[in-house]
């Protein structure tokens, strides 16, 4: 099966994975660089990633199949 090179994770460098704190109650959380939100384990917000990079959306033609709507149609 032919993967996306944008998505595929073995492409994927150690900073694509990284911590933020929730703004809410401090707790960390994980979030990998495609993740466009998380809820916290600790106090249940929904927390947004700060750094969420889905820049292939931008040009790839075949970028309405392969990530959910609310993240391209900006």
């Amino acid at each position: 099966m032919v993967r996306c090179p944008g998505q595929d994770q073995r492409l994927w460098k150690p900073e694509d994975i990284f911590d933020v704190r929730c703004p809410n109650c401090k707790h960390e959380i994980e979030f990998w660089k495609d993740e466009p939100y998380r809820e916290c384990r600790n106090c249940k917000k929904i927390i947004r990633n700060p750094r969420l990079d889905i820049g292939c959306a931008e040009w790839c033609k075949y970028s309405k199949e392969c990530l959910p709507g609310e993240l391209i149609d900006k």
